[in-house]
């Protein structure tokens, strides 16, 4: 099955050696510095894998710290040789690129390299005989340096080699021309946001051009007449960001000449400019029908003309993307998606329509298709944004699309990270009510059925006073939401034998906001049951005990004992606390009011009014808290609670919870309840 696909042992040794450089491949030399050992040869395609996973873990492991000198490993090729470098952002420096300037590139990607200056021209000169591809992406033209800045002579000149090349956002001062003429080979250009006064130079490539993308640049008659001699074109973009911007106006006459000129045309994007209404088909010619790619069908007239169907058609923010047939197969390639995000970390149009695209594709109607391996990349590239992009729509687009994995199963893998994320997605007093609804929701459910370690360290991020900052927000608007109720559900499951995280709920003046949302909301028996399971986690804790043990907690939790609120759970996990405090013994009750035996009497009445075939609405890992409550004699009314509550659970759900029972010794326990002269008869039947 493809969920089944694992990550290669290649790509597995690869991030293990990079995790582990001084114990693998390196040593410390002078100074400390990082050095290749002598004995060490590594072939193209590791040090391609090793440089390119080094950038990914930068920016997807928050654990992983970027190491000193790493380029330096690669300096020497008698001992490494690298081929293909995808290099992103200011982590990489004039000094990195220097470095390596004695290898034979054939391949160099630079994703906003804002700290590259003129310097690096330079060394890209030095790759000139070997380099086939050479493309830079950059959001923030205005600091593009690369070879983008006007003051240095720099030129192709001797790059005789190199096929791909993508000058997207050169500034105008510079002469495209006389920059890309000495460049025999390209097949594919990128020329993106760049000024054409004479396109006519690209018909020098007008046999070999199969890629051209210009994206953002002012279309002019010169330049469709010279688009229409490029014959051997199988990618052409021609999009804009908007149409606000622009001059031109697409035609249907321009399109077809597009169509019959291009016959090579795979892949054409046309999004974002301004069409005239005489494109389409009216409606009352329109097929009627399923949405066809039969190109007879066609809903837009100038592709009626086109040989076969595209595989890709870019029509998004134009009034053609609203017709019904639409001659391009439009099976949307989740790594594309993925690819683009990564690509483009800081274009917001982008970011937001690519979250949107992550939150259908990953939904369960495709689920089946996808592997483990593409859907951890997903993952990755969502925390990106959410630490990246504060922007509301990114964010919640993010945290829908988590809500599409099995958590906290799928998100174990980033599970620090993703809690960091969520927990400062939460911190401000206001946030967006549907981005915090679904971040608490996402809390909750990483904080449940996960081990006490996970807790723990979670807790220690701040996950508890977090959450009573959120209580206490909706106190203050008097308020019960859902927000609410899963904030207490989230403390619930946080505390579930975490003694640390019962602490910080008391050390936080958790207990003030039970009794103040019990007095605000009486009647929400959700936000009751969520209240008191904390509570019964807190008063499993010994040492914490004698803080719940003052008149008015103890009143509080006698006066739930009534409740018939959630069918039995409220009335049951109060006496589940009281059974706790009990526990304890006599000795600990300083209390004159109320009364210990009357409080016991009480808990004999709630329990004996309560059904024993109840289905429960609660989920135990352990029946550990309970099992300490039954081989004594000091609180009678404890050990029957705590075998109530194992009968119950046995007998209606006897798949789960009898191995559970086994397998925690409570055979044995219970046999023990049998031979105490103390236990009651009732307790002694249900034992048996």
């Amino acid at each position: 099955m493809s969920g089944d696909d694992p990550d290669s042992l290649m790509s597995l040794c690869s991030v293990f050696c990079l995790k582990n450089l001084r114990r693998t491949m390196c040593f410390s030399g002078e100074q400390n510095r990082l050095q290749l050992r002598p004995d060490v040869f590594l072939p193209g395609e590791i040090c391609d894998r090793l440089v390119n996973e080094y950038m990914d873990l930068l920016h997807t492991d928050s654990d992983f710290e970027p190491q000193d000198g790493f380029f330096q490993l690669f300096s020497d090729p008698r001992s490494t040789r690298l081929t293909r470098l995808q290099l992103r952002e200011d982590l990489v420096r004039d000094r990195d690129l220097e470095a390596i300037g004695k290898q034979d590139l054939m391949e160099l990607h630079l994703t906003c390299c804002n700290r590259l200056t003129a310097r690096s021209l330079q060394t890209l000169c030095s790759f000139k005989h070997s380099l086939r591809s050479l493309s830079e992406d950059e959001e923030d033209l205005e600091e593009h340096l690369q070879w983008h800045t006007v003051d240095l002579d720099f030129s192709f000149q001797g790059f005789n080699r190199l096929r791909l090349l993508n000058l997207g956002g050169l500034r105008a001062e510079l002469d495209v021309e006389t920059l890309l003429r000495p460049l025999p080979a390209l097949t594919s250009l990128d020329l993106s946001s760049v000024h054409l006064p004479r396109p006519a130079f690209l018909t020098q490539w007008s046999e070999r051009l199969a890629s051209l993308v210009l994206y953002n640049v002012e279309l002019t008659e010169e330049l469709i007449h010279t688009l229409l001699q490029m014959s051997r074109l199988r990618h052409l973009d021609i999009s804009r960001e908007n149409q606000r911007t622009s001059k031109f106006k697409m035609t249907r006459k321009i399109l077809s000449s597009i169509v019959q000129s291009l016959v090579d045309l795979v892949s054409l994007d046309i999004s974002g400019h301004i069409m005239l209404d005489n494109c389409t088909v009216p409606a009352f010619e329109d097929v009627v029908g399923r949405p066809s790619i039969e190109l007879c069908k066609s809903s837009i007239y100038p592709f009626q003309e086109l040989k076969r169907p595209l595989q890709f058609l870019g029509l998004y923010n134009t009034t053609l993307c609203n017709v019904t047939h639409i001659p391009a197969v439009f099976a949307v390639c989740l790594q594309l998606v993925i690819t683009a995000l990564k690509t483009h970390k800081y274009d917001k149009s982008i970011q937001v329509t690519g979250s949107a695209a992550l939150f259908y594709l990953t939904n369960t109607e495709y689920r089946s298709d996808q592997s483990v391996r593409l859907r951890r990349q997903v993952i990755q590239v969502v925390l990106n944004g959410m630490e990246h992009y504060q922007e509301v729509t990114v964010q919640r687009n993010c945290c829908l699309t988590l809500c599409n994995f099995s958590i906290p199963e799928e998100l174990e893998f980033q599970y620090h990270r993703v809690n960091l994320l969520l927990l400062k997605i939460l911190e401000p007093a206001r946030q967006d009510e549907s981005i915090q609804r679904i971040a608490v929701h996402l809390c909750n459910a990483l904080v449940c059925q996960v081990d006490n370690d996970h807790k723990e360290a979670v807790g220690k991020m701040g996950f508890v006073k977090t959450m009573l900052n959120l209580i206490q927000k909706k106190l203050q608007d008097r308020m019960c939401d859902q927000v609410m109720e899963f904030s207490w559900s989230a403390l619930w499951n946080i505390t579930d034998e975490t003694p640390d995280n019962c602490q910080m709920f008391l050390e936080c003046n958790g207990m003030n906001l039970f009794l103040d949302c019990l007095k605000e909301f009486p009647d929400k028996q959700e936000l009751h049951r969520n209240m008191l399971g904390l509570l019964g986690n807190v008063a499993e804790v010994k040492a914490l005990r004698p803080q719940l043990l003052t008149k008015q907690f103890i009143t509080v939790f006698s006066e739930l004992l009534d409740s018939k609120a959630d069918g039995i759970e409220v009335s049951y996990n109060a006496c589940g606390v009281l059974s706790h405090i009990m526990f304890d013994g006599p000795e600990v009750w300083t209390m004159e009011e109320p009364r210990r035996t009357h409080v016991m009497d009480k808990m004999w009445a709630a329990i004996q009014s309560w059904d024993v075939s109840s289905r429960r609405n609660i989920n135990y890992r352990s029946f550990e808290p309970m099992l300490r409550l039954l081989p004594q004699s000091g609180a009678p009314v404890s050990q029957h609670w705590a075998t109530w509550a194992l009968y119950n659970l046995v007998s209606v759900y006897p798949g789960k919870y009898c191995p559970l029972l086994i397998k925690e010794g409570g055979v044995i326990l219970l046999q023990k309840v049998l031979e105490l002269e103390s236990s009651h008869q009732e307790t002694k039947d249900m034992a048996r």
